[in-house]
């Protein structure tokens, strides 16, 4: 086992980090009663790389009961958020950080594990994922690290703790998490690992859709995806993700470049390029309702690789004809900070600006100031199937700029309704 000061690492002030004063406040009441108390996790790998963590668990020797009694008692509010696998929430100024119960796994479906709750730290890193996740620093900033995870990490290392094939057997989600903490910090992959991964890829199909579609989406937003698309690809991790058996190659620079031009989710952005590969609109619609996106971001994906939209032409009329044809699909926030930059990254043509004019005042006008309501208060007229056609008229002659105002478009429904 190694063991060193955090510091001796990369500086990193606590101070500055309130959330690492919550955990030592939660360590420091677990050991006033008795028990043994860690930082667990990626909490301490990220302070080891002199990032400060988003948040922070605490693995203790305390039984799940134990750790609900002595903060229940400590004017504490634990929370039993996963207390089958020894998890409590224990909220410390306003923030929750997770108190779980050191434990082995006895046996396991691929997904679940059935566990038993231990006393040794050792023993506890046994069931963690990747050797850099697999640490635990004490709170005077002691590093336990039983699997090599500190050397790991200052070489830019991803390897697994122990067997990859176990590892991965116990929790196929891992194969994901492997892909998106390779995305993450751009470590090499331990040789033979991705040649482990293919052969154990199918284990995914047991993975609850919901979760898979999250770690995509996380993976996707991350910095280095150039080679991990290209790994997930040729693994057969995206094509039980999204039936893709191969992609076109993009480099890094590309997929910085396509953050850089969209306000847009870089998660769904990037889905967005990966799904330009499907062979077909039915495939690709039918594999973005399987990834359970909501409506809006299926809408928003077809629209953008809709082979038919006004991209190429620089005649607003087409323009017109494809805004039509996405009505209730697109409004200005999807246009302005999904589809325009994506497409102005994958496929830029000198009519696209142009193009981006004559649709960004056409959205802007698609509410029409006008209803049939208006029209009958305003006009004394009754309803009916011609004064529809006259309304939708209307509506297209304001989104086409044919006119601007309420007097302009009762002019022309007295016209079209031969009204005096």
């Amino acid at each position: 086992m190694n063991s060193l000061k955090i510091g001796q690492i990369e500086a990193y002030d606590p101070k500055t980090d309130l959330n690492y004063q919550n955990a030592r406040k939660i360590i420091d009441i677990l050991e006033a009663s008795g028990f043994e108390a860690r930082m667990a996790g990626g909490c301490v790998r990220d302070r080891l790389l002199g990032i400060t963590p988003k948040d922070y668990d605490v693995a203790t020797t305390a039984s799940p009961e134990m750790i609900c009694t002595l903060f229940e008692q400590k004017g504490f509010k634990p929370v039993p958020t996963g207390i089958d696998h020894g998890t409590i929430t224990v909220v410390v100024g306003g923030k929750g950080v997770e108190v779980t119960s050191l434990r082995r796994d006895v046996s396991t479906d691929g997904r679940r594990a059935v566990v038993a709750f231990g006393s040794s730290f050792e023993e506890d890193s046994l069931r963690r994922d990747f050797t850099i996740n697999a640490m635990y620093e004490d709170k005077e900033g002691v590093l336990y690290d039983f699997h090599g995870g500190r050397d790991d990490l200052k070489n830019g290392i991803l390897r697994f703790v122990g067997d990859a094939r176990t590892r991965i057997q116990e929790d196929y989600l891992r194969i994901l998490r492997l892909f998106r903490f390779w995305a993450r910090f751009g470590f090499q992959v331990v040789d033979g690992t991705l040649a482990v991964v293919a052969e154990e890829v199918r284990g995914l199909e047991k993975i609850s859709q919901e979760r898979k579609t999250s770690e995509l989406l996380l993976t996707l937003e991350c910095p280095h995806i150039s080679p991990v698309l290209e790994a997930m690809a040729s693994s057969g991790c995206l094509e039980i993700l999204l039936g893709l058996q191969k992609i076109t190659p993009r480099s890094d620079s590309f997929w910085s470049a396509l953050i850089l031009n969209t306000k847009a989710t870089t998660g769904l952005a990037r889905l967005a390029v990966l799904c330009v590969d499907f062979a077909s609109k039915e495939e690709q619609w039918n594999r973005l309702e399987s990834l359970r996106l909501s409506r809006q971001q299926i809408d928003a994906v077809n629209v953008l690789l809709d082979t038919e939209g006004p991209e190429p032409a620089n005649d607003p009329a087409l323009a017109y004809d494809w805004l039509d044809r996405t009505e209730g699909l697109l409004w200005v926030g999807v246009w302005d900070d999904f589809i325009y930059p994506i497409w102005k990254t994958i496929r830029p043509t000198s009519q696209l600006e142009v193009l981006n004019a004559t649709i960004t005042q056409n959205l802007a006008r698609r509410v029409c100031p006008i209803n049939g309501q208006f029209l009958i208060q305003n006009l004394k007229c009754k309803p009916g199937p011609e004064l529809g056609l006259v309304l939708t008229q209307i509506k297209d002659g304001y989104r086409r700029g044919q006119w601007t105002t309420k007097d302009q478009a009762l002019a022309y429904a007295k016209r079209q309704l031969k009204l005096k």
